[in-house]
């Protein structure tokens, strides 16, 4: 089966469609969050950076103060030990802040190997085996290193404002460098009491590398730097250290005197306050990259709440427009499916006025129209063929259909009408036929009854004139075997049924006429249990009535003789199929072996064998404690 897109799902088509635009939504302010997150991610590592260069700057400052004081004390000035020691301890913190990896800073070069000299020239410092000039290159040399290092910073790809911040910070400290050399060549030259041309050049080249720094620092610094550092480096100490540096920028002869002892503590000053312009512009760049930062991360939580927002947004209305399309859909499917089985009875929601609500008032219309055809051929089929059907134009063949239905069937009812009438004429003619026929019948069987009694009243008074005892009782045998064929004409023709006759009430009135005619009283009871509505016809019940007449007879006369009472138990019930079994037992003295091995001489005997076969039986006889009697019999 080929697959199409459109067998798929209304649901599944709409999400498809709407998912579409969305997805290139969500890529698009997917590629936002990616930027966001890198510039994040930019901005702390610039903030890393800014905290190193303070390190560096921490440690570069600390360098230059060991430096200057290890000069001074090379070149005669009164500096103790404890002093130098001092000044080495907080050189050390500086590093060990510098190589702690808790910050994880990740510098380009190996802190470790960057001060490896460092604890020589100390020792010799201290010891007073080293050159100043020597201690001057050796410190530089590690200063240098860290400027080098703090340099590479300065070619990262950053933000422009970021990145001029950093530049004017690096030229203030390759400026303070430059002056902290200009100041310890200075101090050097002013021990010797003269400075020479060579170093007067030394000296020049370092303070132009000082003034170009600073005016690279001036050009790049921002305003509140700039201000600050007006503020800070000014005044009568100030000025002298500059005058002092102009007269080496014109390489004139610098002689001892007041310079020598002024030289150091002004050095030493100017240097500090440079320090706190540097501690401020590090302070703002730091506070520049912290704000920069949070910029980012607020940029990037718009830019979520915005990707969220949206996603939301069309989720929401993908679903509310959804819901409503499912709804209508499925309430109209519902409808349908209900309608598919005949219920009529069902009405879709009309929520909106779009093309779904007309769909769904469209549907309604339908199934109104469907209900007034129901409501019409319900009506028609319980024969109101007056009844109205609306049939809205020549297009409508279900209303046509049922209009010209209703038509044929108000023609059929005509003519079923005549025929009733016409066979309501000839019901009544067999009715009376009929009543006719079961009035002959009733007299027929009035008559054989009526005949039989006059038989069995003959047979009575034959009986009296006898005097002989055997003749007498053959007679009453023969009267009761006619009342007995007499009784089953009398049940025949005061009964509803002509045909057949209930066997329980038969033998309950067989029973009671044979107790009057052989005159035994209550000494004799008997039980029955025949199965409810068994009834037989005539041609069953004549030979069933004469055989429980035998057997009835048989227990009255010989089977209690001598005995004051006895109970006599007979049942019917029904065996396999069409075939009834008869158990009669009485309690009486049972009956003789002779007897039963008699080959049926007496007419008794041969009467109940021949009743047996009438009845298409088989019969067992039990006399060894009382008469038991079992016939399993079939009528035909």
């Amino acid at each position: 089966m080929q697959w199409r897109f459109a067998d798929l799902p209304v649901r599944t088509k709409f999400m498809v469609t709407l998912g579409i635009p969305v997805l290139g939504m969500v890529l698009l302010i997917g590629k936002q969050v990616d930027g966001s997150i890198k510039r994040r991610d930019v901005m702390g590592y610039i903030q890393a950076q800014s905290e190193r260069i303070g390190l560096y700057g921490n440690v570069i400052h600390e360098l230059q103060k060991e430096r200057g004081i290890s000069i001074a004390r090379l070149t005669g000035r009164a500096i103790t030990p404890m002093k130098l020691s001092v000044q080495w301890n907080a050189t050390d913190e500086r590093i060990s802040a510098l190589r702690d990896p808790e910050r994880a800073l990740d510098p380009f070069m190996d802190a470790n190997r960057a001060f490896d000299g460092l604890h020589v020239l100390r020792t010799r410092v201290n010891e007073g085996r080293i050159l100043p000039q020597e201690v001057v290159r050796g410190y530089s040399v590690m200063d240098q290193a860290l400027l080098d290092e703090l340099g590479r910073l300065g070619k990262l790809e950053l933000d422009p404002g970021t990145k001029d911040r950093i530049y004017a910070h690096l030229r203030l400290l390759n400026a303070k460098e430059a002056l902290s050399s200009v100041r310890d060549r200075l101090l050097i030259g002013l021990t010797d009491a003269l400075i020479t041309e060579g170093e007067l050049a030394e000296l020049a080249e370092q303070v132009a590398r000082y003034e170009t720094n600073m005016l690279l620092f001036e050009r790049d610094a921002p305003a509140e730097v700039r201000a600050d550092y007006d503020a800070r480096f000014r005044g009568p100490d100030i000025n002298f250290m500059r005058s002092i540096i102009g007269i080496v920028k014109e390489r004139r002869s610098v002689k001892a005197g007041v310079l020598s002892r002024e030289w150091w503590d002004l050095s030493i000053r100017s240097l500090d306050k440079l320090k706190e312009v540097e501690d401020r512009s590090l302070e703002l760049i730091i506070s520049n990259t912290v704000g920069n930062a949070r910029d980012a991360e607020w940029r990037l939580l718009l830019v979520i709440l915005a990707l969220v927002g949206v996603v939301g947004a069309v989720t929401v209305m993908g679903y509310v427009i959804m819901r409503g399309v499912r709804n209508t859909v499925n309430e109209v499917s519902q409808a349908a499916r209900s309608l598919s089985t005949g219920d009529v009875s069902a009405t879709v929601p009309v929520t909106t006025a779009d093309e779904i609500g007309q769909m769904a008032l469209s549907f309604n219309g339908m199934i109104e129209n469907i209900r007034s055809l129901a409501n019409s051929a319900e009506a028609i089929g319980k024969g109101n063929y007056d009844t109205q059907v609306n049939v809205r134009g020549d297009q409508d063949v279900l209303g046509l259909a049922l209009s010209r239905m209703r038509e044929n069937l108000k023609a059929a009812r005509m003519r079923d009408d005549e025929q009733r009438a016409e066979l309501q004429a000839e019901k009544r003619k067999l009715e009376q036929a009929n009543e006719r026929i079961q009035v002959l019948i009733k007299e027929m069987h009035h008559r054989v009854k009526n005949n039989l009694q006059v038989i069995a009243s003959l047979l009575r008074l034959q009986a009296a004139t006898f005097t002989e005892e055997r003749l007498e009782k053959a007679f009453e045998q023969s009267q009761n075997r006619v009342n007995a064929m007499a009784l089953i004409h009398e049940k025949l023709y005061k009964g509803d049924e002509l045909s057949t006759i209930d066997v329980a009430q038969y033998i309950h009135d067989l029973f009671s006429e044979l107790v009057h005619l052989n005159d035994v009283g209550e000494r004799i009871r008997y039980d029955s249990d025949i199965d409810t509505g068994l009834a037989f016809d005539l041609n069953t019940m004549v030979p069933l009535g004469l055989l429980l007449n035998e057997l009835i007879t048989n227990s009255f006369k010989h089977a209690f003789v001598g005995r004051s009472s006895g109970h006599i138990q007979l049942s019917i019930h029904r065996a396999e199929e069409r075939a009834f079994d008869l158990y009669y037992q009485d309690d009486g003295v049972g009956i003789p072996v002779e007897k039963l091995q008699d080959e049926g001489n007496t007419l008794g005997v041969s009467l109940i064998e021949s009743l047996v076969d009438q009845l298409n039986g088989r019969m067992t006889v039990d006399g060894s404690v009382g008469a038991r009697y079992h016939i399993r019999f079939q009528p035909r």
